[in-house]
């Protein structure tokens, strides 16, 4: 009886220290480190519209589907982990093929140069225990945990073997590296006759069981938030400034970045790529650990009203579209800063009537109080002398998209208070 009694106090006292400290319990729980979010194969048409100077121009087809990985594919993909890890697990995507997908083999290494892996990191990852699996049309699927410590900001290969014809995801690589190569290479050091691929497997998602307690703060945007333009392979884009941030600053350290951008991505409408409005579930609610999210989004909302006629958005349609984002988020305890549209005056797309779409959204998302905190990405990277164009040293050259230094700056513009 005593040894009952010894035993039902100390799961008690445990119980109690758990409640007291609540980091011990989170440092058991799951964070998003990464993200390549799934979308579809959704083909827009070409179009012709008239530009600026009166011409007709033609805006070629988008997403249009990638040639098919052939039978007995090895298909290498390089992300990064935001913060350090005591286990990680890979999430593989599905949900937007119409039949299933079979992985033959599948490998987590620490990632050298040019496809090549770390000698003596490599890990076979399991799906219930076995080495191969097939994934439902529709569906993702989650590998087994992998108890494997690493630091934080740590570059992974995930390699997967395709024994059958697979078509590639939808998620093209704009700013991450990947190859191709014949035959089952996914544990080989250097992939033999690999060749760079446009995109990668299906790899949307690296949860981590982090080494601190830890909470996760989700990037939804478009290609400015994806990072496209930005140098291929070395993780330029501002969320990746944003991680590098917080992991220096001992305060931040206990968080992670999880990327939700995707190309051409709008709020109202899905071609090219699927509406966040549909996403923001999957993209940001189901990601483990989400505390808070930033959302820059709008300016594709802007481009396509001119390139669509039919789709044409307003400036209040997009605010009630970010309102829904915010509203679904705090009704799910998750905090949302708004980032303000960064400028894009001598893009294709550029009209004063867009400018002045993006100037309303942007004085709604600084003044509004919607918000629970505001990134003015806007004012961090626009000319000072000419504020609808973005400074010519942060400018990618398309009047659009930034380069490294002006994602950088975007990355610097982020308060770390906001991240207690």
């Amino acid at each position: 009886m005593r040894t009952k009694a010894a035993l039902q106090l100390v799961v008690t006292i445990a119980g109690l220290v758990l409640m007291a400290c609540p980091g011990v319990a989170a440092q058991l729980a799951w964070s998003g480190a990464f993200g390549h979010v799934p979308t579809a194969y959704n083909l827009s048409p070409p179009a012709t519209i008239t530009g600026r100077d009166g011409n007709p121009r033609t805006v070629p087809a988008g997403y249009a589907p990638l040639p098919p990985y052939p039978a007995e594919t090895t298909v290498r993909e390089i992300a990064r982990s935001s913060a350090a890890a005591r286990s990680i697990r890979i999430r593989f995507s599905n949900e937007f093929a119409d039949k299933a997908l079979r992985i033959g083999e599948a490998h987590v290494a620490l990632a050298s140069e040019n496809g090549e892996i770390v000698p003596g990191t490599d890990h076979v990852l399991t799906f219930a225990g076995q080495h191969s699996a097939v994934i439902p049309a529709g569906a993702p699927l989650l590998s087994d945990p992998v108890a494997w410590a690493i630091p934080a900001l740590a570059k992974l290969a995930v390699s997967v073997f395709y024994p059958d014809e697979t078509v590639p995801p939808a998620h093209t690589l704009y700013a991450l590296n990947g190859w191709a190569a014949p035959g089952n290479q996914a544990a080989a050091p250097t992939l033999a006759d690999g060749v760079a691929a446009r995109s990668g497997n299906h790899l949307s998602e690296i949860d981590i069981v982090p080494q601190q307690a830890s909470h996760t703060v989700v990037c939804l945007g478009d290609s400015i938030t994806e990072g496209v333009a930005s140098t291929v392979g070395v993780f330029r884009g501002w969320p990746d400034r944003l991680a590098e941030r917080l992991q220096a600053n001992s305060f931040t350290r206990g968080w992670s970045v999880f990327n939700a951008g995707l190309g051409s991505n709008r709020l109202l409408h899905d071609t090219p790529s699927t509406n966040a409005l549909s996403r923001f579930d999957r993209d940001v609610l189901g990601v483990p650990g989400v505390a808070k999210v930033i959302i820059l989004l709008g300016i594709n909302d802007i481009q396509y009203s001119r390139r669509n006629p039919s789709q044409a958005v307003s400036a209040d349609d997009m605010i009630a579209a970010m309102g829904q984002l915010v509203a679904r988020a705090h009704a799910r305890g998750v905090e949302v800063i708004g980032g303000t549209i960064t400028a894009f005056e001598g893009s294709p797309d550029y009209t004063p009537q867009g400018e002045a779409a993006r100037t309303k959204v942007n004085d709604w998302i600084r003044n509004s109080g919607a918000f629970d905190g505001v990134v003015d990405f806007d004012r961090a990277t626009r000319d000072p002398l000419h504020p609808t164009q973005l400074l010519s040293t942060a400018d990618s050259g398309g009047h659009l998209h930034p380069n490294d230094a002006g994602y950088a700056m975007m990355g610097d513009a982020i308060d770390l208070k906001l991240f207690p």
